[in-house]
This record gives C-alpha cells, sequence and structure tokens, in this order.
C-alpha cells in the first residue's frame, strides 16, 4: 500500500471517507506491505464413500455457490445474487480472508450434503492476513437440490449457520456508545443461529425464459447481553426476451432486512449478515444488507461474445429509522481493543428512512480465457439519512480492475 490517506477520518459519526481511509485505519501507516499465505489446503476425493470429500487447510468458502446446477442461468444466479451474502472470501479488497478448518462434501445426484467447521483470517482490509482470528468460530451445513427429474429446472437449498465470536470487542449496534464500551457487556460473546434458504426457478416460454429467486433467513442467539431475534428475506425476476438483439436480461427485486427498533429493550433486531462478500451485492460498497430495504431494476446487455454490461438503479432505505446505517463485510481483526475490526461500522439514521439511490452501470470483456477487464461507476444520490449525516449527500465510486487467470 503507498500513500494512504492519514487525513480522510472524520470524527463519529462521519468516520472513514472513503476506502483509502479505510485500509489506513486498519493498517495504520500510510506505507505498508505484507507477504502471506493465502489458501493451503489438502482435498482427499478417495475416503472409501463415493461421491465423499474432504478438505482441511486454509481455503476460500462462499456459501450458496458451494455447488452449481450445470444450468447457466441458474448458476449464475447462485454465482452472482445467491453466493456469499452471508459467508465470502472478501475478494473486492486488495486483502480478502480465507478460512482454516475443514470441509466435508458428500454428491449424490440430485442433492448434495455440505458442511464446514473454520475460523476466519484476518484480513478485508489489513495486511496482516497470515493471522487467525482463532477467538470466531463458525459451523455451516446445506442440503443443496439440484434440478431433479421431476423439476429439472430448479435449484433450492436449506442451510444452518452457527457464529460465535470471542473477540469481546465493542459491537456495533444502536445503543449508546457508553453502554456498548460497558465491560459486562463487552465479556458477552456474540452466539447466533441462522437458518435459511432459497430456491431459484427457471420458466421457459416463447418469448423467452424468466427466472424466480426466493431466498430468506431466520436468526436467534445472544448478541452480548442481549437477546437477538432478526430475519432478512429476497424476492427477485427476471426476463431475457429472445425477440431483441444484445440478449438483453431485465431484472428486478426487493429485498428487506429487520433494523432494531429500540435501542434500550434489551433485545438486538438488527439482521447480522456474518461474513459477507459486501460488493458481489453493493458495488459501491456504501451499503450492506442489514437493517436494509433495496428495491432494484437492473439491465444486462451481452452484445458480442465475451463482453457483458449491468447497469441498475436501486432505490435504499434503511428498515428501522433508529437503527444504523451500516457497511462492511464482516470481522477483519482480531484484536479486542480495536473497535475498527469488528467489521460492520455504522452511522445513525437520526429517525430517518431514506437512504440514498444509486445509479451504476460496469462493462466486462474477456478478452481470452486468460485476461479479464471489467470498468464500473456509480453514483450516489444522497436521501435524509445522508444529509444528517455530512454536507454533501452526492458521492461517487469508480474502478478499473484487470484478472488474469493462468
Amino acid at each position: 500500500m503507498i500513500d494512504l490517506p492519514g487525513t480522510a477520518i472524520a470524527p463519529a459519526p462521519q468516520g472513514p471517507l472513503g476506502l483509502g481511509a479505510v485500509y489506513y485505519q486498519q493498517n495504520r501507516a500510510n506505507n505498508d506491505a505484507s507477504v502471506y499465505l493465502k489458501q493451503g489446503y489438502l482435498t482427499l476425493k478417495r475416503v472409501g464413500i463415493p461421491g465423499v470429500a474432504i478438505k482441511g487447510g486454509r481455503f476460500e468458502f462462499s456459501e450458496g455457490s458451494e455447488v452449481l446446477a450445470g444450468e447457466p442461468t441458474l448458476d449464475w444466479l447462485r454465482k452472482v445474487r445467491i453466493g456469499e451474502r452471508l459467508i465470502g472470501p472478501f475478494n473486492f479488497s486488495h486483502v480478502g480472508r480465507a478460512f482454516d478448518g475443514v470441509a466435508l462434501s458428500a454428491a449424490g445426484a440430485p442433492l448434495n450434503l455440505t458442511a464446514t467447521w473454520f475460523r476466519p483470517t484476518q484480513g478485508g482490509f489489513d495486511l496482516a492476513g497470515m493471522k487467525e482470528i482463532g477467538d470466531i468460530d463458525v459451523v455451516y451445513g446445506a442440503l443443496n437440490l439440484l434440478r431433479p427429474e421431476w423439476a429439472s429446472n430448479s435449484d433450492a437449498r436449506a442451510f444452518y449457520i452457527y457464529y460465535e465470536d470471542r473477540r469481546h470487542q465493542v459491537k456495533s449496534d444502536n445503543r449508546p456508545l457508553p453502554a456498548r464500551q460497558d465491560p459486562a457487556d463487552r465479556r458477552k460473546d456474540i452466539a447466533i443461529h441462522s437458518g435459511g434458504a432459497h430456491l431459484l426457478q427457471l420458466l421457459p416460454t416463447d418469448a423467452g425464459p424468466v427466472d424466480l429467486l426466493l431466498w430468506g433467513v431466520l436468526q436467534g442467539g445472544n448478541w452480548g447481553s442481549l437477546d437477538h431475534f432478526a430475519w432478512a428475506w429476497d424476492a427477485e425476476a427476471g426476463w431475457q426476451p429472445s425477440m431483441l438483439p444484445w440478449k438483453p436480461w431485465v431484472r428486478f427485486g426487493f429485498a428487506r432486512s429487520s433494523g432494531d427498533d429500540d435501542p434500550s429493550d434489551g433485545d438486538h433486531g438488527t439482521f447480522f449478515q456474518i461474513l459477507p462478500t459486501a460488493r458481489l451485492y453493493s458495488f459501491s460498497t456504501f451499503y450492506n444488507l442489514m437493517n436494509s430495504e433495496d428495491a432494484f431494476i437492473e439491465l444486462i446487455l451481452r452484445p458480442i461474445a465475451g463482453l457483458t454490461t449491468r447497469t441498475a438503479f436501486h432505490n435504499l432505505r434503511v428498515t428501522e429509522s433508529s437503527d444504523l446505517w451500516y457497511q462492511g463485510s464482516g470481522a477483519t481483526l482480531k484484536d479486542a481493543d480495536r473497535p475498527e475490526g469488528f467489521g460492520f461500522p455504522g452511522r445513525p439514521a437520526n429517525g430517518n428512512r431514506d437512504l440514498f439511490q444509486a445509479v451504476e452501470t460496469s462493462i466486462g470483456y474477456d478478452w481470452n480465457s486468460h485476461i479479464n477487464t471489467n470498468f464500473y461507476y456509480g453514483h450516489i444520490f444522497g436521501g435524509s439519512v445522508v444529509d444528517g449525516l455530512y454536507e454533501n449527500d452526492a458521492a461517487d465510486f469508480g474502478y478499473l480492475e484487470m484478472t488474469l487467470r493462468l
């Protein structure tokens, strides 16, 4: 990292003013460098039981897309609109995360069973990516149903996740800071059970295929000294009209997750996103799927082989105006005395619900089987939540990246 901005962090509640400030806050240096092991694991595919494989070591894991159906539209929805909502490798940052643990897969068409236990590595934005966050344990289990004979255009999954965080950091929620800094509350662990499911359905029609997506999760457990109960759901639909050029795909949907409506009632109602890859669902990274409502419409075009454009409009609101506007992708630091490593910073909504509107477009091109370039630009029109925090209510974010696959 070279010349990170050390003066771009405003006092609370504004916080870091951009990703450069986030990198500085995490690394605490204008210039920093590191070399670490991102992945190193052993997979055993012959364990005496057909279809069973066991993997152990340090590896990446993408919840929801650990197994694919073999149908292009269903697989795209799995990877782009289902995968990594709750657990992912955080690959939009320059550090990312991996997981130290063991994973078991048992496949027998049309079913696949996946079970894992792991601990995340430190990272995200911090270059000390070799360290394991030993005070976080995650258990994941999923039963996947992939295009059975009686429903060849269907894809479904039921899953369970247990997340335990013993770092005793200051938690990010809508209580006053003294309550969150109370040693008695910090000594209490976060222990959350999440159970959910998704369903994908492809409907072939004479006018082009129609796709439907449903996803939902319920949570219960403990948020330090508070009782935790939360939920989230998403419903989406798409249509790929066969009579038009450039292979258009129009998609729209609405996602909603719970927030906390009372900071003083002894309960925590904000949906906890665990360890996601937020960029898949917020290219701008200005928001995540906690205490949020996202109504969107999107147009995907594929005019020539290898070229794909995605243009979308999102209308974002917070679910509960007494809660926070959350960002982030989960735990990044193991140190209990560094609250910035909690992973989900939040800014108060101050009684407002209108967060912002986002207009964004991306253009990706596969030059060949090894090289891809991708351009993104998004503009934010701030709403009343943003107006209550910042002098300027607009924001812009863009990037150009190249991926080389060997």
